[in-house]
């Protein structure tokens, strides 16, 4: 197993490079975090075959919303503003590098071609999270990766 840790800038632009590489991209577990981040879990696939799996932490288009309105705004109003953010429009900025879990030396390569920069639309709402004092920090550690490849590794044995 071959565990590695990249910064990524846009997510949005890295789906779809690994989609341009032949992959196939699955977005498996998704969870919205107190601070209103995001945590998610994707599998990417070669030929219908899990080859890797990546933790990446990240706020997006909604998180902008909701700054937006501010702390004081009611439950009509945040609903509304996640309601009516463009989804053509949407831009995704991971917050601390990207974990990644892999047997492939070629998805390794493929991750090591990659580079990228923040989104223009979203570089002052990363600002503002970076800065915020309630956010979530280090929500990706190697520790929790690896728990989850030995998860991983014990299932297949039972298979």
């Amino acid at each position: 197993m071959l565990v590695g840790f990249l910064p990524i800038a846009d997510l949005v632009k890295f789906l779809s490079y690994l989609k341009s590489e032949g992959l196939e991209v699955e977005e498996l577990t998704h969870v919205v975090l107190t601070d209103s981040s995001e945590l998610e879990v994707i599998v990417c696939k070669k030929e219908g075959s899990d080859i890797a799996y990546i933790v990446v932490h990240y706020i997006d288009s909604h998180y902008g919303a909701l700054v937006s309105i501010g702390d004081n705004a009611s439950d009509r109003e945040v609903l509304r503003a996640l309601l009516l953010v463009d989804k053509s429009k949407m831009w995704r900025i991971p917050v601390e590098p990207i974990m990644y879990a892999t047997n492939s030396y070629n998805f390794v390569r493929i991750m090591s071609g990659y580079s990228d920069n923040v989104p223009e639309e979203g570089k002052k709402y990363l600002e503002i999270y970076l800065n915020s004092s309630a956010r979530i920090s280090n929500v990706i550690s190697i520790h929790n990766l690896l728990s989850i490849a030995r998860k991983l590794k014990d299932e297949e044995e039972y298979d």
